[in-house]
This record gives structure tokens, sequence and C-alpha cells, in this order.
């Protein structure tokens, strides 16, 4: 029996199952009750025929002995039965009349009752029994005094945060409200005073501005210069032009809450004598005013001390997770937690509202639609006949599977955002697994390291390729959607080849693909992590769910029981791939044929539009989108109950992805990912511009891959691409644009096979596998997606530097 997850179609079933369950348990206690008598008549007759008051076993001497047995062993009681019954007589004296001479038995506790005090063997015994318990205690002291260790460190963690949060208030600012229109601009001092050399004015600007996607759909826009003063009265500009689009639906006396931050860095060579800056705001609109409200600051352009505390927050993160001190979620939000007391250190404490802004509703609505669709879609067993049609046509053969399930992730991915193609393809891949015995979590990592890499190829397949094709710079420069995938597009099949031969090479011992305990054992332990999910799921807050809890409590005793049963008399063995494919065959199929033709219209329309959602007109976002699917497959599923369809829901990897954004967007607040950046530009500068064009390929090729490995691309991306842009519009370096954005995109994309936390897919994987039943670690991912990394990041090396640097492809 393979199960995926908790059998709940009715109650009669799972209560017929408990009570064939409940019986078991009953034979066992009967059965260990009749075995005990038989011990004490034994006992008593070899008492009676010796003369003594005590059995004793011993060749010289008579001692009695107790069994001391658990009520939850059961299982292994009943196999000693089964030897006693089926044993060979041969050996056999009145000395062992329980074991029939045999070298071999169950783990039986025995006390003797000692007559003589001068039995030196039953001393050396006793003795050793207490050497080993002496030693088994001094063997769980030491993980006891770790994880006191552990909780009083996060508890000292989190004691700095309540009192950080206490005592530092939320930093407003100072807003000033403008109102200007067309010839008639708004002028702001920089009130606070600006020290050199390296210092930023950062200005932020709440207003009736559009996003980032929608700069083609309109014309006005606002325009912010920045200007020196001197003594005489003169004013020298001494920033770039930045501008920041209006949105058309805006009117007079509108100020949105739109909030946009922008730098503006000085130099020396912008020192002002009468130290007095001036922030100059514009419009091109002519037919009524334009109404903001803006904030103005000076900051240091790269403060170490800050920069110092978000490595040490990001180390720290990474330390609960690697070695999975506690699980990732509560680290996670432990992480975040830290970060934004560490703001309100630095006097930067941001509102409740403001973090609240920092999570990517967008992601979260994806996961949750598209999660939603697919739990549904299990309930159909839409995924057992795939699964077993796809077992019969790699005939029973594991590479074959792992190629073709592979590669089509690895399309998909291209088309569809990775996210999407992992939880399509997860469940099908788990029960191809238990089919042939192979661990899932083998699979699911190389399925998720492929999509990764084949969202490379295209600018929807990973959410760092749609920030970046988006970009109206890149656009100008003539990068689109067919542009784009024709210089990826070679890069991409040479890493997916080069990655396919390595997973080949790590896996090249088949047995370290499958289970290494027979399949009835594994399949055990399986169903009673299951059960025990059901067992927590439960508050037990009625006297209805206290009674199922109790129920819960006795099945899963009951599969202790068996289990401990299977490890003491099974043996491993090789599978029957065609047994399990026969009775997979009679036994997988669709289940509910009208709910899979709802659920296959809704998610097919789903996917086009996915497809569909760069069209302007069309007004829905893909979180929308998987939104509106979710909500229209439930409306025709007609359940009369959603605790099953939400129980699937990965909960905690959507907290775990809500408290990550926190984490990264307040790491970037401090400074961390401008460090990095600027640390890029200066090694470019240092360089003569003969290399300069190589230097700065494979820089922002590795510094790419191995940032997105420690944080989320995404805000990374975001970051780079202003200052590949800027890079590109130097007139003193003299770069194309071109190739720095293959070099970014390949590198953010590529990097998030890095680690478990590199990409959403990553995490996504993780969730699943564990919701499962089949939990892998951070070192699990490691371990095969850091080398990988490597590798692809390499290959992607030598491509850029062919066909960029030295072919000069750059059309």
């Amino acid at each position: 029996m393979f199960k995926l997850c908790i059998p709940c179609e009715t109650w009669g079933i799972l209560v017929k199952e408990l009570i064939i369950h409940l019986w078991i348990l009953e034979e066992m206690e009967e059965t260990n009750n009749k075995m005990k008598l038989s011990v004490e008549e034994n006992a008593s007759s070899r008492s009676d025929t010796s003369g003594s008051d005590t059995y004793q076993p011993s060749p010289s001497k008579s001692k009695s002995p107790t069994i001391h047995s658990d009520p939850k062993m059961a299982g292994i009681f009943t196999g000693a039965i089964r030897k006693m019954t089926s044993g060979s007589s041969t050996g056999s004296s009145e000395n062992t009349p329980l074991l029939n001479g045999s070298q071999e038995g169950p783990c039986y506790a025995y006390s003797f009752v000692n007559n003589s005090s001068g039995d030196a063997g039953v001393d050396a015994s006793q003795s050793s029994l207490r050497s080993s318990d002496t030693q088994n205690e001094e063997q769980k002291k030491l993980p006891t005094i770790l994880k006191n260790a552990k909780l009083v460190v996060i508890m000292a963690v989190m004691i700095f945060c309540v009192v950080s949060l206490c005592f530092f208030k939320v930093h407003e600012g100072t807003w000033n409200t403008v109102a200007f229109y067309s010839g008639q601009p708004a002028y702001l001092n920089v009130t606070e005073e600006v020290t050199f050399p390296k210092e930023i004015v950062q200005l932020v600007v709440k207003g009736p501005f559009l996003p980032g996607e929608s700069y083609s759909l309109a014309q006005d826009f606002v325009r912010f210069q920045l200007y020196k003063i001197s003594e005489n009265g003169t004013r020298k500009r001494i920033s770039k032009t930045w501008r920041i689009l209006l949105s058309p639906e805006s009117h007079e006396n509108s100020i949105d809450s739109i909030v946009v931050t922008h730098d503006f860095n000085l130099g020396p060579h912008d020192k002002s004598e009468s130290k007095i800056y001036q922030l100059v705001i514009s419009t091109n609109r002519d037919d009524n005013y334009v109404s903001m409200s803006v904030n103005l600051s000076v900051h240091p352009k790269l403060p170490v001390g800050q920069v110092i505390v978000a490595v040490c927050v990001l180390i720290g993160l990474y330390i609960l997770i690697i070695f999975e001190l506690v699980h990732r979620t509560l680290a996670a939000m432990v992480g975040a937690t830290t970060a934004v007391s560490c703001l309100a250190i630095f006097g930067e404490r941001p509102s409740l509202d403001e973090v609240l802004s920092w999570v990517d509703v967008e992601t979260l609505s994806l996961l949750f639609g598209m999660m939603v669709l697919v739990s549904i879609l299990c309930e159909t067993g839409f995924f057992d006949y795939v699964a077993v049609l796809t077992y019969r046509i790699a005939r029973g053969k594991v590479w074959p599977l792992i190629t073709g399930l592979c590669l089509v992730t690895a399309v998909l991915s291209a088309f569809l955002d990775n996210v999407t193609t992992t939880l399509l393809m997860s469940a099908v891949a788990i029960r191809l697994c238990e089919a042939m015995n192979i661990d899932p979590k083998h699979m699911l990592i190389s399925m998720v390291i492929f999509s990764n890499i084949g969202g490379t190829a295209t600018p929807i397949g990973d959410p760092p390729n749609v920030i970046i094709i988006s970009n109206k710079k890149i656009s100008a420069a003539g990068i689109g959607f067919s542009s784009f995938t024709v210089h990826m597009l070679p890069a991409v099949v040479l890493c997916l080849a080069a990655t396919y031969i390595l997973i080949r090479i790590m896996y090249r011992d088949m047995s370290t693909l499958r289970f290494s305990e027979p399949p009835e054992v594994v399949e055990l332990k399986h169903e009673i992590e299951v059960w025990k999910k059901a067992y927590s799921s439960l508050s037990g807050y009625s006297r209805d769910e206290d009674t199922v809890r109790a129920i819960l409590r006795r099945k899963i005793t009951v599969l202790e029981t068996l289990l401990r049963k299977k490890l003491y008399d099974s043996k491993i063995s090789e599978d029957d791939y065609k047994a399990s494919l026969k009775e997979l065959t009679s036994t997988f199929k669709v289940k509910n044929s009208s709910l899979l033709l709802k659920s296959g219209i809704v998610i097919g329309i789903v996917i086009i539009f996915f497809f569909l959602e760069s069209i302007p007109q069309l007004n829905l976002s893909i979180g929308w989108i998987a939104i509106l699917g979710a909500i229209c497959l439930l409306v025709l599923a007609d359940f009369d109950e959603l605790e099953s369809v939400l129980n699937r829901v990965e909960w905690s990897t959507l907290l775990f992805f809500a408290a990550l954004f926190v984490v990264m967007e307040a790491l970037s607040r401090l400074e961390l990912v401008w460090y990095i950046v600027n640390m890029t530009q200066d090694a470019i500068n240092s360089v003569d511009e003969q290399h300069r064009l190589l230097v700065a390929v494979v820089l922002v090729l590795w510094i790419s891959a191995l940032s997105s490995s420690i944080i989320d691309n995404i805000p990374f991306t975001t970051v780079m691409i202003q200052v590949v842009t800027d890079i590109a519009n130097n007139a003193e370096m003299k770069l194309p644009l071109q190739p720095l954005v293959y070099a970014l995109a390949l590198g953010a994309c590529l990097g998030g096979n890095g680690t478990l936390i590199g990409a959403s897919a990553n995490v996504v994987t993780a969730g699943l596998s564990e919701q499962h039943g089949y939990r892998f670690s951070f070192y699990d991912f490691f371990k095969v997606g850091f080398p990988v990394m490597i590798l692809t990041t390499s290959i992607a090396t030598i491509y850029l530097l062919i066909c960029h640097a030295w072919l000069e492809w750059n059309d």
C-alpha cells in the first residue's frame, strides 16, 4: 500500500481500518499475557522439581528469570512466540526453556535473583550492565546540553529584539507636502549636514506614481534633480536626472500611497562651500498640478557597521537552517525579527504597515493558489494514474524515468514559472519513487535543479528574468523576448547537458537512490508519520476531537508495534518491479472522473492566462490568476468540507517566504546588497579598458551566482540591474549592455541551485517533500546543488566570454 495523504474519503473507512488494527493490538496483548503466564508456570515447575524456591538457568547456579516487558513491544513478543513454536528443539536444555537453544533471540531484559553471593559471573554481568547504563546516560547528556545552549542563545536574541522594539520608536522622518505644475517647479533644501568623502542623499517620495512594470501606459512624469548652491547664490546640478512616471488616473489634490526611494550619490567634487543643497522637482504635466510627499535624509554611502550587523544576521540565519537547530520557518521568523530590531538600533525602525508591505503578496498568492489547485487534483487520483503510466513507459528502469521527468520539468519551466512547474511535477515524482522503492528526495532535488536551469532560458521562466526584461532601459536597448531567448538558450542547453552528466556520476551507485530499509519498513514508517501529522493537526478543544485523538493515538501505537516487529523479523530484499507494476495498475486508478475533468479545464485555463499575463490589456497578475483559478475550482468541486484540501496547503512554506521577504528587505536597508554592488563597481573600474568587458562579465556573473545562493535573488536582481545599466551608460567605461544583462540573468538564475533557500522553487519542493513524509535537509540539497551551481556557472562563463567578449555577439 502506498499512501500520499491521510485517508479521508469517509469516516466509515477510517473506523473500519482502526477497528482492524485495534483488534490486532488486543491479540498481541493477549498473546503477551499468555507468554508471561507460560513463563511463570515453567519457572514454578522447575522450582518444584529442583527443590529450591527460584529457578536458576545457569549451568552451575540456579537463577530465575523475570521478563520485564513493555506493552509497546507486543510485536517483538509475537515474533518470540513464533520462534518458540516453530524453532528446532535441538540443543535445548532445562536451562533455556524459552529460546529452545537459539543463540539469537529477541532483546529481552532479564533480571536474575542470585542465591549465591559468590557468583563472579553474575557480578561481572551486573557491572557490565551498570557501565553500559552509565555510558548511555553520558551520551544523552551532551545532546541535552547542546539543546539547552541553543534555547538560551535564541531566547537571548529574542530578548534583545523585545527590548530594542520597546525602547526605539518608529522612524517616520520629516515629510514635506509639495504641489507644482509644468513651468513652476518645487524647491526643497537638504536640512541635514553633508560630510564627505562618501555620502548619499536619500529621497523618499509618496505620490500618484506608476509601478515599474507599467511604464508604457503614460507619458507624464516627474523629474528630480539635486543642486549645490555656492556662497554667491549660483546653483550647479550635481546629480543625474531621475524620472518617475505619473499615473494617468491621478487628479489634483491626490496623494496616493505609492512609495519610491532613490539615492543621489555625492563625491568630493560635489562639495558646496555654503553647505546648502537643494532638490528641484518638476513635471511635464500641463493640465493640472501634481501633489506628493517628500522626505530627504543624508546617509553614509557605505555604513560599515550596518553591513557587519547584516552579515551577522545572515550568518545566524544560515546556522539555524544548515544545522537544523530549529525548523526553517521558525529560523526565518527569528531572523526577520532580529533584522527589524537591528534597523531599530540604527534609528530606522519601520512601522508594522511598512514591514507588511515588504512581503511579496504576489508570490504568496501564486503559491497559495497553485497549492489549492494541485491538492484538489490529487483527490482525483490523477497523479496515481500518471505515475503508473510513466512507470510502464520507463519499463521499470530508474534512469530513463529520472531523465524523462527532469527534461519535462526543464521544458515546462521555460514557459511556466518554475514554482508552478515543481508544484505540478512533484506529486507525480513522489508516486513513481514509491512504486520503485526510490527515495523521493533524490528525484525531487534533481527535478528542482533542472527547473531552475530550464527557467533561465526565457524572460518568463524565472522571477529574476521578469525583473530584468521589465526594465525600461533594457527594453530600450533592444533586448526583448526573442533576443533574450536566443542568447540564453545555447547556454541553458549546455548547462542542462553538463548537469545531467554530473548527476549521473553522483548517483552512479544505484543503491544510493534506493531506501536503505525494506520497502515494507519504509512504507510503515511513512504511514506512521502521516498519522502523526493527523494527530497533531487536531486541537483537542472539544470532546469529539479528544475522542478522535485517542483513536489516532491507538492507531499510531499499533503501527509502531508492527514497525518494531518488521525491524526485527524482516530482511532487505530486491524489489520486483514487474510485480509492483501489476499491483499499482490494479490499485491506482482515477477515482473521480468528474472532478478530474473540472480540474483539467480550470488548470488549463489558468496556464493559458499565465502565458497571456504579459499582455497590457489583461489587468490580471500571476497571483490573481492563481487565486481566481483556485476559487473557481473550489466552487466547481462542491466539497462538503474543505479541511482535506486546506490541510494540503503548505502553510509553513508560505510563512517561511513571508519571513524571508522581511529578512531580505531589512538586510537591503542595512546596505548589505549595496555593499556587494559597490565592491563590484570598484573592481570593474580598477581594470584597464582593454580587459574591462571580460572582467565585468566574469564579476557580474559570479557575484550574482554566489550572492543568489545565500540571499534571495529577487531583491539582489532589483538592485543589480540598476548597477548594470549605470555601468553601460558610463561614457568612461564604454561597455555594451547586452553581455552584462545576460551575465546577470545567468548568474541570478543558476545561483539559485547553490543552496536550499537560493530559489523559491527549492523551498516549495522541500515543503512538499516534507508534507508527504520525505524530508530532506539543507545539506542534502547543498551536496548536490552547489556542485551543479559551480559547474553551470563555469560553463556560462566560457559561453559568455566566447560569444560576447571574443565574437562580440551583442546584437
